[in-house]
């Protein structure tokens, strides 16, 4: 857990049950960071579980994209930036992402698809706005001071159950989805498909305030970066969750403010 300037954050990425019992690594993967501006910046990626090299691709992913967007927001001011600017900047962290995985694959002499993965980013200035891209399955979701709960982006629509586009499929960068929102932001989370039957109604992808509701609470009163990330695990890992999921599952919380005095 993370408590620079204004932010309150933690992030887990659990293996799942099917990868623990053929001893697959995890290959969801999350970064984030936050500028001396107060902006806070998250990668989040799910690699796939086809890909030979999953977990390489999607940790290669977020760390690419993580750091080219910190180091953009050092160098440009995008206060007053409006929707296509915010737009050009992240689409092109998901372009500098690619061609990391494309020099990986050439390096290692192996397909792209190898390397396949989802990626979705998040750049969040306090009080202010959020602006989020995504490609493939997850979701970023945000909560503001009033107390309204709702997605900032969604899971891709596919025809079939457990397909979805990936960082390396044709023409994924131009169709990825994208919002930019202003408002008082309270809460935001990024999560993997391996959630989302449990966090969002499907298939719309509408936030289930039963289950981001207690966990706003928490990071918003955490204050132990080891308990927090321990509670958070323990959750993850119980038996509620896991009943309903064996993929990898990744969540990230932050919080925007000072600590809660309670949790209730």
């Amino acid at each position: 857990m993370t408590t620079r300037k204004s932010w309150r954050t933690v992030g887990v990425s659990s293996q799942g049950g099917s990868h623990i019992k053929t001893g697959d690594p995890c290959q969801d993967a999350h970064r984030w960071g936050v500028l001396p501006c107060g902006s806070l910046v998250i990668a989040i990626a799910d690699g796939a579980g086809t890909a030979a090299m999953a977990e390489v691709g999607a940790q290669l992913a977020v760390t690419t994209a993580l750091k080219f967007i910190c180091d953009s927001l050092k160098t440009t001011a995008l206060e007053e930036a409006n929707e296509s600017e915010w737009r050009a900047l992240l689409s092109h962290s998901l372009a500098v992402a690619l061609e990391a995985l494309v020099k990986e694959a050439e390096l290692r002499q192996a397909a792209l698809r190898d390397f396949a993965c989802t990626l979705a980013l998040a750049v969040a200035r306090p009080g202010r706005m959020v602006a989020a891209i995504q490609i493939g399955d997850g979701a970023v979701v945000a909560q503001e001071e009033g107390g309204e709960t709702f997605a900032l982006t969604r899971p891709a629509p596919s025809e079939y159950l457990n397909e979805t586009t990936f960082l390396i499929s044709p023409d994924a960068i131009n169709g990825a989805s994208f919002t930019l929102w202003h408002g008082k932001l309270a809460r935001l989370a990024a999560l993997t498909d391996g959630l989302q039957m449990l966090a969002l109604r499907m298939p719309g992808g509408d936030p289930h305030q039963g289950f981001f509701g207690p966990l706003f609470r928490f990071v918003a009163a955490t204050g132990n970066p080891v308990e927090s990330e321990t509670a958070l695990r323990a959750f993850l890992d119980s038996t509620r969750v896991r009943e309903r999921t064996d993929d990898d599952i990744t969540l990230f919380l932050a919080a925007c403010g000072p600590k809660n005095k309670s949790r209730k």
